[in-house]
């Protein structure tokens, strides 16, 4: 499991394409929410598949399958409290196209 909750842990993030698609959507919220950090409005959490169990769906106010190029994550957000939430992507597949 990977925890970001600094712009700057974004960088960890391995899949170049998933990478992408965070940065853009926590540049999104930072500028809806009008502030330069993640730190009162949430945090985004990458999960492999062997985490599968920590995606409690029960527990997400939205989920989606998102595909990205030739991977597919569940894509969930968690409603913590107030103003906070977490946006969860669970890894469902990676699809490896020979030449």
């Amino acid at each position: 499991m990977l925890k970001i909750q600094r712009v700057e842990e974004i960088r960890n993030i391995r899949s170049p394409l998933l990478r992408d698609h965070i940065e853009q959507k926590a540049m999104e919220l930072m500028t809806e929410y009008e502030t330069e950090t993640l730190d009162e409005i949430g945090c985004f959490i990458v999960l492999e598949q062997s985490e599968f169990q920590l995606f409690q769906m029960e527990e997400m106010e939205f989920s989606e399958v998102l595909v990205l190029g030739n991977e597919t994550y569940l894509h969930g957000v968690r409603v913590v409290s107030d103003g906070y939430g977490e946006e969860v992507y669970l890894a469902i597949e990676k699809i490896e196209r020979g030449g």
